[in-house]
């Protein structure tokens, strides 16, 4: 058993001495590691999808009520000003505009009589046939029978003014978005039954989200879809109050271009940069440097040949680049590539 016993504690010996000539530490073994220093950055790249529209754009609908007879425009038709687009039923309003004559003429009969019997009074009274009274009754009668004669003059302007309101004239020349009014519908005064966008400028709009809407930067370029067209574009409205929907602001930017090259309700995106305070402090790094194990996302800092994990707070990515906020000072040096293969405190050396 003696040699047996020997010969185990021989073996166990020889273990022990294998485990001290295992692999060194990573202090005797640092790993090589290339850096990047850390740098101010511009503001960040930030796009907005919206669509191509017109500045003045109006929805159009009659005075009158009445019932649609003739839609002579499709949607997408272009039309000058003043053309007819849809007509009323005009029975009615050419009924009330016979009326208004017929109440003009009895009008002017009545005042016509009353202006006689004053002259007639008036020759009585100068003769003291007629009490004075019977005189001012009649100076009163010819009074009011000449406003009646103005009231129904004013009526008949009304009656007339309306026959004009039967047709639906285009105010301006232009393009049409939609045409909503049909042959046989019977719509209110004011309802829309069409969409004029004006002819001019062309602007996009956007809808900006909440935590973009201070210090929406004024200046960007917009790109129609595809790419085949491009121009600046300048911020020129921010509505007033968020949508109830969505929270978000509309806003408005115009197209320094030629309006012929941006069709209208053409899909674009519109490229900004910055946005007001947002942009202070912010700091551009490789996106290979950023790390997160569960901790936030953070960097490896190089100080005095070993690894430092600092936390960073991650703003805006694009393509290969990241843009953070940090307690890192300009020029400090990270850890550019292999983050994931380094724990803290490891030793490393700096490729040139």
């Amino acid at each position: 058993m003696r040699p047996v016993l020997l010969s185990l504690l021989a073996a166990a010996l020889l273990v022990g001495c294998g485990n001290d000539s295992a692999p060194q530490s990573r202090d005797d073994n640092p790993v090589k590691v290339r850096v990047v220093a850390v740098q101010p950055a511009s503001p960040p790249e930030w796009t907005l999808s919206g669509s191509v529209q017109a500045r003045h754009q109006v929805e159009l609908g009659f005075r009158l009520a009445g019932e649609i007879n003739a839609r002579q425009v499709q949607a997408g038709q272009r039309v000058e000003a003043d053309q007819v687009l849809l007509t009323l039923d005009p029975r009615d309003v050419s009924q009330q505009l016979a009326s208004a004559r017929a109440a003009l003429a009895a009008a002017r009969l009545q005042a016509e009589n009353a202006e006689s019997s004053r002259q007639r009074l008036l020759s009585l009274r100068e003769r003291d046939l007629v009490p004075v009274q019977n005189y001012d009754d009649a100076v009163t009668a010819a009074e009011a029978a000449q406003e009646s004669v103005r009231s129904a003059q004013a009526q008949l302007a009304q009656a007339q003014t309306a026959l004009e309101y039967v047709e639906l004239r285009a105010p301006a020349s232009g393009v049409l978005i939609e045409v909503s009014g049909e042959v046989g519908q019977v719509v209110a005064p004011g309802q829309a039954v069409a969409v004029l966008a004006s002819e001019g400028e062309h602007e996009i709009e956007v809808f900006v989200p909440e935590r973009r809407r201070r210090g929406l930067p004024e200046q960007g370029e917009v790109v129609l879809f595809g790419g085949q067209q491009r121009a600046p574009a300048s911020l020129r409205e921010v509505a007033g109050a968020a949508d109830p929907m969505t929270r978000s602001w509309r806003a408005r930017f115009a197209i320094d271009d030629d309006p012929q090259n941006w069709p209208l309700g053409s899909s674009v995106t519109l490229q900004l940069h910055g946005n007001g305070d947002d942009s202070d402090g912010l700091q551009q790094l490789p996106l290979s440097a950023l790390i997160d194990k569960g901790q936030g996302t953070g960097v490896w800092q190089v100080r005095d040949g070993q690894v430092e994990f600092v936390t960073v707070e991650l703003v805006s990515t694009r393509k290969e680049q990241a843009w953070v906020r940090s307690a890192l000072t300009t020029g400090t040096p990270v850890v550019a590539l292999g983050v994931h293969l380094l724990e803290a405190g490891q030793a490393v050396e700096v490729l040139p």
